[in-house]
């Protein structure tokens, strides 16, 4: 007992860290990540996109709208861009969508979101060079955002950019190593290598 106690207080044993809501969404624990994101009371904006995009991933199109549309009542800027775009993606309205990504990236060209939520937008227009850029862009803004060099690299290999796409899956992969996308990369990667 007193061995424990005084690992524990050298810092030699340390608790588990709970995951972030962005690790539970890179490991494919969607709902997990929405639920970790309604239990805070005060989610920045970026979780609240998160907890978004995880109900479009488990094709819950009307949660996602209410949750983008948290964001889109949030006073002037980009997130309530987003949040519009958002809404407006998931009602197929891709002129609208795109145009208030856009404003977003008007906005704060600078926010990854903002660039991640145009690429989306240009992937529902099969505009993939596009989207690329868009996804590029996010990921070169926030490194860490995994699938922003995620949807890059798809987006890269449909234009048959092998060298790009292959930079982009490396660092997914690293970023997001439980990613329920991760054996696709490998076989896309696996197939573009020729092993």
């Amino acid at each position: 007992m007193f061995i424990a106690v005084l690992l524990l207080t050298a810092g030699v044993i340390t608790a588990p860290q709970e995951a972030t809501p962005q690790q539970l969404f890179e490991s494919g624990k969607f709902q997990e990540a929405i639920d970790k994101v309604k239990a805070s009371a005060d989610a920045p904006p970026e979780q609240i996109y998160l907890s978004a995009l995880a109900h479009r991933k488990l094709n819950q199109n009307d949660e996602a709208k209410q949750v983008f549309g948290k964001l889109a009542a949030k006073p002037d800027g980009p997130w309530r861009e987003i949040g519009n775009s958002g809404t407006a993606l998931v009602d197929g309205d891709l002129d609208a969508a795109e145009a208030a990504a856009k404003k977003a990236v008007d906005v704060d060209g600078n926010l990854a979101e903002a660039r991640f939520q145009l690429g989306l937008v240009a992937l529902a227009r099969n505009n993939q060079a596009q989207a690329a850029e868009s996804f590029a862009k996010a990921a070169e803004l926030n490194p860490q955002m995994a699938y922003a060099h995620y949807e890059a690299g798809m987006a890269f290999y449909k234009t048959k950019r092998v060298d790009r796409m292959a930079v982009y899956f490396e660092n997914f992969l690293k970023l997001a190593p439980n990613a329920p996308e991760k054996p696709a990369v490998q076989s896309i990667m696996r197939t573009v290598r020729g092993k």
